[in-house]
């Protein structure tokens, strides 16, 4: 998650009728598509507990590894190391350097996210939201006896997404939208945060932690509907919050998709490095000269 420091600016703000309703119906949207992701998992939980009891004994479907955990671990450690010594070192644009922007050097894919920067509180809370979502997993039988599992397996994620972001916006030193609207507050702009802008921490934050909650989800659970349900609103929910990273001027269409690409990737691949090895089950090449398949073996 990106840290964006939010200054007040003198004179007396006036919001509308209008703009508090559509706030509240941001908030609505979003409160919505937390809970799906939510009740997905709780609303077959007895189900599942049920049909479980009845079959055979749970095998967990993760494990820790002390060598992958500390790769991972220190990876994530070194790239947050990197992007924090980078961000350090970023000296703020000039009054000359912003006077001499001009949005035509923009290419016209990303133009359009040019305008004043607003606030945005329900991007904000919607990634604060989205960092509590493995506090559901302690809802199901299953994954709360695999929480200690699942616990150091969303810390990774959290490090990995945060370390990657920090370590592209410190070496990337992009240029926020806002900047090149001359009628953004000028303060702002002679923030060290204006040239943070690639790519977005709100976006990969969200994605990363919705998309890996929904893959522990359906690691776990085999209801179908369950999982079409979590799934949409994990794909969905980061997507909300990337809009509001747009409209508000604060990222470029492309910050805001390859925030939401690389927190997916994330979010999926940390519980995929975690699958446990089914030994009695086997998949290998099997190649001839008259055919290519794969051979499957399974040990009874």
């Amino acid at each position: 998650m990106e840290s964006e420091p939010w200054t007040s600016h003198a004179g007396t703000v006036k919001i509308s009728v209008a703009e508090r309703k559509f706030r509240l119906k941001q908030n609505s949207v979003a409160l919505f598509f937390l809970c799906m992701i939510s009740i997905g998992g709780l609303g077959f939980a007895q189900e599942q507990t049920a049909i479980d009891s009845i079959t055979e004994p749970f095998v967990s479907p993760d494990y820790l590894d002390l060598t992958r955990e500390l790769v991972i671990f220190g990876a994530g450690t070194a790239l947050w190391a990197t992007g924090a010594i980078a961000i350090g070192g970023l000296d703020p644009l000039t009054a000359e350097e912003i006077f001499a922007l001009d949005p035509e050097d923009v290419n016209k894919f990303d133009r359009a996210s040019i305008g004043m920067r607003r606030t945005t509180q329900a991007g904000d809370a919607l990634v604060h939201a989205s960092i509590l979502l493995p506090l559901t997993f302690l809802t199901f039988g299953d994954t709360r006896r695999d929480f200690g599992i699942l616990a150091v397996m969303s810390v990774e994620v959290i490090v990995m997404n945060q370390g990657l972001n920090w370590m592209a916006k410190g070496l990337s030193r992009r240029t926020r939208p806002f900047v090149y609207e001359p009628e953004s507050p000028f303060e702002d702009k002679t923030k060290t945060n204006a040239r943070l802008s690639f790519y977005s921490g709100h976006t990969s934050t969200a994605a990363s932690m919705t998309f890996f909650t929904a893959k522990v989800f359906s690691d776990y659970l085999s209801n179908k509907t369950a999982k079409a349900l979590i799934w949409t609103a994990a794909a969905v929910y980061p997507a909300l919050v990337g809009y509001l990273r747009r409209d508000s001027a604060n990222h470029f269409r492309t910050d805001v998709i390859t925030g939401y690409i690389v927190g997916a990737l994330i979010g999926y691949g940390i519980p995929l490095l975690h699958k446990t090895k089914n030994k009695d089950l086997s998949v290998s090449p099997m190649i001839s000269f008259d055919h290519i398949g794969l051979a499957l073996r399974y040990r009874f």
